[in-house]
């Protein structure tokens, strides 16, 4: 019997290290297994050809919201040519209403929701071994007599069951993605929640022997795909702690941090570790107390920001900091608010703007129409209103995510910025509206993939702004900055191409 184990790649790297782990649990298994990862821009009728010749009995996707309708177009062609090849899809996009993918996907004959290694597992004994006893899985959910049949959820899989997935697929590439924990403390409304989601770790002895094993392979970054790494204060201290006595100066190590839980002592820590060795993604999400209280975060902001200013005032420690916008209650001035004193926490290092979506599994988009939400039908449910923020609001402020992302997203024009915004005595969100605007209306977007671009942009648009002062000074200065960080961002040989070029746009 013939298994593929197969996928569409995304941006969702989630997804590949998903199927590494479905992979571990059933290559030793008597089926024929074999697991593919087709390009992101690959056609669906090559991959569907490319099935068609495996011969497979049984062909398992794994599905996120960026691939879903590829997915479903390769589904379609595969039943069509041949019927008897069994379809399973599986991922937590369509863990949640089941019924009604099932429905819309005629083509799909099983879906297993939830963490999926143990259901997946059982599945395929059960169809190995003629048992075909679906009702008695738990997760599965499956057609009998016309009648789509979704089974409750299995218990959540507790992480030391779970093989390594790089011992034998190796860990080998410039990033490479683990988890070390699953499930969270707080149920956040804006993400996706199985019903059982209390927080299983790996013990501590297994994290720090696999990282020992990434730290060998020497890749560029490991990314921790953990919802809430420092959860628990004292287990992620002492990750921190193995990290920094057996670094191997190459290596960094990327967290989704909680700002509200970093105490004293691990910021002392931290102030101890290799400039670089540690990322850690901040999500903020808002500093309006109502619009936190909306989304189940409790955090106490004040608390957050004071935590993270001395974390970042070693100047050690790498820190993403964002807002998410599109939230409860929030108007464009709320937002205006947030956006303000989470860039001024973030001084100069990475930030951005994280455009909410109503993810199926949410809490959010069960309750929709309280919220007057309006969002895309289809995947990714892109927010398109609120009762607070109009549409044009919110295309507003996606274009200024937009240019937040290309000009600081990544840590760049940290010296330009902050002299603009002194020189003009503006806050950072009428800044960057006002930048959003130039570039815009200038039909300049489609050129913001360039950082030589985006200096001659942020240099033209400077131009206007400085245009009142009485000496050139200040303007000067800028420009200075504003080659400066260019000059860090690119190499020596761009630097010299720009030079030649100048400082024309469309020259």
């Amino acid at each position: 019997m013939k298994l593929l184990l197969a996928t569409i790649k995304t941006d969702c790297n989630y997804t590949d290290y998903a199927m590494r782990y479905l992979y571990s649990i059933v290559e030793d298994s008597p089926l024929d297994v074999d697991m593919k990862t087709y390009g992101k821009y690959e056609l669906d009728g090559n991959i569907y050809e490319d099935i068609i010749r495996g011969q497979y009995n049984i062909v398992y996707f794994h599905c996120n919201a960026l691939n879903e309708r590829h997915i479903s177009n390769v589904i379609e062609m595969i039943k069509k040519a041949a019927p008897s090849t069994a379809v399973v899809v599986g991922g937590m996009h369509v863990s949640f209403e089941t019924r009604n993918y099932m429905k819309a996907n005629p083509w799909v004959d099983y879906v297993i929701r939830g963490e999926g290694e143990s259901v997946l597992f059982r599945f395929l004994k059960s169809v190995y071994e003629y048992e075909f006893d679906f009702e008695n899985i738990p997760g599965l959910a499956y057609r009998t007599d016309e009648q789509i049949v979704v089974n409750n959820y299995d218990e959540p899989v507790e992480m030391d069951d779970l093989p390594f997935p790089y011992d034998k697929t190796d860990a080998d590439g410039s990033v490479i993605y683990y988890e070390s924990m699953r499930g969270s403390a707080e149920r956040v409304a804006y993400l996706p929640h199985l019903p059982e989601s209390r927080i299983r770790s790996l013990s501590l002895a297994r994290v720090c022997r696999e990282l020992r094993y990434f730290l060998v392979k020497e890749p560029e970054q490991v990314v921790f795909f953990d919802r809430c790494f420092n959860a628990n204060s004292e287990r992620a201290y002492r990750i921190f702690e193995y990290l920094i006595n057996n670094d191997n100066g190459v290596t960094s190590f990327e967290f989704n941090i909680s700002g509200e839980n970093l105490d004293d002592e691990t910021i002392r820590l931290l102030a101890e570790a290799r400039e670089g060795l540690f990322i850690f993604n901040i999500d903020v999400a808002s500093t309006n107390a109502e619009v936190l209280a909306a989304v189940g975060r409790k955090e106490n902001i004040y608390q957050l920001m004071y935590n993270v200013t001395k974390l970042l005032q070693a100047g050690k420690v790498i820190a993403n900091v964002s807002v998410i916008a599109g939230l409860p209650y929030e108007t464009e001035e709320l937002f205006a608010r947030s956006f303000n004193k989470a860039y001024g926490l973030a001084d100069g290092s990475p930030f951005g703007i994280k455009m909410l979506r109503l993810a199926k599994g949410t809490q959010l988009r069960m309750d929709a129409d309280k919220y007057g939400y309006l969002y895309t039908s289809a995947s990714p449910y892109d927010v398109i209103g609120t009762d607070h923020l109009s549409a044009e609001d919110m295309i507003r402020i996606r274009n200024i995510s937009r240019v937040t992302q290309s000009f600081i997203g990544n840590g760049g024009f940290k010296n330009a910025f902050p002299r603009m915004l002194t020189d003009l005595g503006m806050k950072p969100y009428d800044l960057f509206s006002k930048l959003a605007d130039y570039v815009y209306s200038h039909g300049m977007d489609n050129k913001m993939h360039k950082p030589d671009n985006l200096a001659r942009m942020l240099f033209a648009f400077a131009h206007e702004l400085y245009a009142d002062f009485e000496d050139d000074l200040k303007f000067q200065i800028l420009t200075d900055a504003i080659h400066a960080d260019l000059e860090s961002a690119v190499s020596e040989e761009e630097i010299i191409r720009f030079e030649r070029k100048g400082w024309d746009l469309e020259a």
